[in-house]
């Protein structure tokens, strides 16, 4: 009786007027293309930090599954149609014996039954339009035990129901028996309700009536809590941001490993979830209309304040949780002198950050251990009375005023009470005297706030990081099998939330005019297009956001790469090599203390791309292994020591972090005056640099062509098959799909930047300018105007 009158309740949300009040207004159709296609969707998403299961391989067409090798599959995976709706034609398998693939209901499936279901997906029979479709093979996820002893023989998931970045409803979907181990609703799987504000179980659906016990004797789940809840609304909620669907479904379950993991996004999601809740989904939905929300924490803590157990909720008020502040001191715990730091609390970030500088002067990390791929530590803390143990990462915080972040993560037990923040008004400041010149007096803006704010959101980008396939090597043994094939190339997830990254950014307001003022302001807005080419993963904006930040060539650029092929590669030493890395690392060693350089180290490393890089935290890296000429050594000394590593030190001596760091597109100057350097000094033609010259190349036809039409027009130009794959793949980076037109654009800095240091010099520039800090050109008269800014302290002795 009671199942009747909520049916006949007005606030229920029917298909049409799902169809006609929501899905049409608010989901474009690209939107929905996009939502559709799950591996397009699953790798947009990875590259904006939302946890996808790995994908590993994929069919396109009967010929590529007459040739694919089923032994390269894990012994556990998930077959799946890409356009598929609603469950259908997806095999799990769980376990591989004897090339019998066996599915977690036990049924046993062999190649040649799994080979006619492949040619099914192709065909089109699950897809949603009966369209040609892709088959793909995923990582096989094993449900969190909370929630998978509850479930018959399957994945279950959690829906999230979102809406104007709130998410509005959701519930628990349970395999059972009758649905074959499906998640499917309509196939005969259970729905359970779930609170809003804790993810707590409530009622129990099944076949659209309210059962009080699981069916099949699976146990009572009534007030069972879904772990990981609060980062399962965030992500949903972040998901239909990114994705630019106003009204959606997001599909998320919990994996026993890695918790939270998306299954699918659903841009026409069925309204079973009103039946789980009991609750009317319409009129939740009319209850949000109009609200501004500005991002995805705020859109959750609606989400909980409207449609969670207020009742409860005052409950866990008054439940002696400790209340913290915006910022709490934190005591480090060791095994031998415990320390505090000064913690800022952040809900917006999951993971919990220490300083590097903090975490190497306490003893948790030898300085020798840190550098960008290494990037988190195990510690334990003290808060409010609380020990907490953790993972952390370790990054440069440049606040003064903390040196610790504490994360969501480790603010489960806590409330947060945001109404102690401190006072944020900006006021005058006072800078020490610099170089016997006056105080400098900040009015209006406080630009060391800015300087600091700027470059911590900065240095959490990781650029190059987070463009580095993941799997190169064997997309490179693909390729060389076969020169047609174009590389599907992995990335890392993002190791930040670039919704909340972009936020951070646009609260820092930049309201002055002058010189100063216009610096940072490009500066803010080279990190915005940073964080956007991250966004742009695989997109088509992807070409056109790196040429706005890096550039592209010209076809004058590419006439004069082509003739300069023709000459003789100065550089090309490799039959004259018999310096090996430590006998490098000793000579390096004795330049840095020749110009005093003290806090420098040599520091060798097994998996470098470049025999030899300047690093952050006062690192040069060598290439463990690798072999120098006294030649290659010498141009190596004037690159990375004598131009970079000088640089950045006299960067250090300005009174703003920033000339350290790097001004906006300070790289085309840097790496420009690096190869000049190199050129004048040691008469090494940077045109005769014939590794340069290539990746120019490889820019311009990526642009336009796939990864096999570029690596093809650079043998032309008789190069090695390694030279011009490795110039193909750094010219093609930030593509999932390599056979795409498109191109990474960065390595063109080293021409243009060479002609632009050239044309300077010519014109009676003075080259001791170039080494005040990390700035580009265009910025140089600004630069010498600032008051405070000081005479480079080292220069090369070449240049005394």
């Amino acid at each position: 009786m009671f199942l009747k009158s909520f049916f006949r309740n007005k606030g229920i949300l029917g298909i049409n007027a799902r169809n006609l009040l929501y899905i049409k207004p608010y989901n474009p159709k690209k939107a929905i293309k996009l939502a559709d296609d799950k591996i397009k969707t699953k790798q947009f998403l990875s590259a904006r930090g939302i946890p996808v299961p790995k994908l590993y391989s994929s069919i396109k067409d009967t010929e590529e599954l007459e040739k694919f090798d089923f032994n390269t599959l894990p012994s556990s995976f998930a077959l799946k149609p890409n356009m598929g709706y609603g469950g259908e034609g997806i095999i799990p398998v769980c376990e591989t014996k004897n090339g019998i693939y066996i599915t977690p209901n036990g049924n046993e499936v062999t190649k040649r039954e799994i080979k006619p279901h492949i040619r099914d997906i192709l065909d089109g029979r699950f897809a949603i339009s009966n369209i040609d479709d892709i088959a793909f093979f995923e990582q096989y996820i094993i449900s969190d035990d909370r929630i998978g002893k509850f479930a018959y023989a399957g994945l279950p998931d959690i829906r999230i129901v979102v809406h104007n970045l709130i998410p509005v409803m959701a519930m628990l979907r349970l395999p059972t028996k009758e649905s074959n181990g499906k998640a499917n609703l309509h196939q005969g799987a259970v729905g359970v309700g779930l609170d809003i504000a804790k993810g707590q179980a409530t009622y129990i659906s099944y076949k659209n009536r309210i059962i009080d016990n699981l069916p099949g004797g699976l146990g009572n789940i009534k007030g069972t809590k879904i772990p990981f809840w609060d980062e399962i609304l965030n992500i949903a909620s972040k998901i239909q941001l990114v994705t630019n669907l106003g009204y959606l479904a997001v599909d998320i379950c919990v994996d026993k490993n890695t918790g939270p993991v998306l299954l699918e996004i659903n841009a026409r999601a069925g309204l079973g979830v009103q039946i789980a809740n009991l609750a009317p989904l319409r009129k939740r939905l009319e209850r949000i209309e109009g609200l501004k929300v500005t991002n995805p924490s705020k859109g959750v803590r609606i989400a909980k304040d409207m449609f969670g157990n207020t009742v409860e909720k005052e409950l866990e008020h008054i439940s002696g949780k400790p209340v913290l502040g915006t910022q709490e001191s934190v005591e480090i715990i060791q095994k031998r002198n415990n320390f505090r730091v000064t913690a800022k609390i952040d809900t917006g970030r999951k993971i919990s950050v220490i300083d590097e500088e903090i975490a190497i002067k306490a003893g948790l990390l030898e300085s020798e251990d840190f550098d960008d791929e290494k990037s988190t530590l195990k510690i334990k803390f003290s808060l409010k009375d609380k020990r907490i143990l953790t993972v952390v990462e370790v990054e440069k915080i440049l606040n003064k005023d903390y040196k610790m972040i504490i994360g969501s993560r480790d603010l489960k037990e806590f409330l947060i009470d945001v109404g102690s923040q401190q006072n944020s008004q900006i006021k005058d400041i006072e800078k020490p005297v610099l170089n016997n010149q006056p105080p400098i007096l900040v009015s209006k803006t406080n630009f060391y706030d800015i300087d600091q704010q700027l470059l911590n959101i900065d240095g959490r980008i990781k650029l190059l990081y987070h463009l580095r396939p993941l799997n190169l090597e064997s997309e490179k043994q693909k390729f060389f099998q076969n020169p047609d094939y174009n590389p599907t190339f992995e990335y890392p997830q993002l190791k930040f939330d670039p919704v909340e990254l972009v936020y951070e950014l646009n609260k820092i307001k930049i309201d002055d005019d002058s010189a100063l003022g216009k610096i940072f302001q490009d500066k803010k807005e080279e990190i915005s297009n940073k964080i956007k080419l991250l966004e742009n993963i695989d997109e088509e904006e992807f070409s056109n956001i790196s040429t706005k930040l890096y550039g592209k060539p010209t076809d004058q650029d590419i006439q004069i790469c082509l003739s300069s092929l023709s000459e003789t590669n100065v550089f090309d030493t490799e039959n004259d090599l018999p310096i090996s890395t430590n006998e490098a690392k000793t000579i390096f060693e004795s330049v840095f203390k020749k110009y005093g350089l003290e806090k420098w180290q040599i520091k060798i490393k097994e998996n470098l791309v470049s025999n030899c890089v300047a690093g952050k935290n006062h690192s040069l890296f060598l290439k463990e292994n690798a072999k120098f000429s006294k030649s290659y050594i010498e141009a190596l000394i004037v690159h990375e020591i004598e131009t970079h590593i000088i640089t950045a030190e006299n960067g250090k001596k300005q009174p703003y972090e920033i000339f350290n760091r790097g001004l906006a597109n300070y790289l085309e100057t840097q790496e420009g005056m690096a190869v000049y350097n190199v050129e004048t000094i040691l008469n090494k033609p940077f045109l005769k640099n014939s590794k340069a010259i290539i990746h120019v190349i490889a820019i311009r036809e990526a642009l336009t062509k796939s990864f096999s039409e570029v690596y093809k027009i650079l043998k032309t130009l008789n190069i090695s098959n390694e030279t011009a794959f490795r110039s193909t793949v750094k010219a093609k980076r930030g593509f999932y799909d390599s056979s795409k037109p498109g191109a990474f654009t960065k390595d063109y800095l080293y021409f243009k930047g060479y002609y632009d240091v050239k044309k300077f010099m010519e014109n009676g520039g003075d080259l001791k300018d170039l080494y005040i800090g990390k700035f580009n050109l265009s910025d140089l008269e600004k630069v010498k105007k600032l008051p405070g800014i000081r005479a480079p302290e080292i220069l090369p002795d070449w240049l005394i």
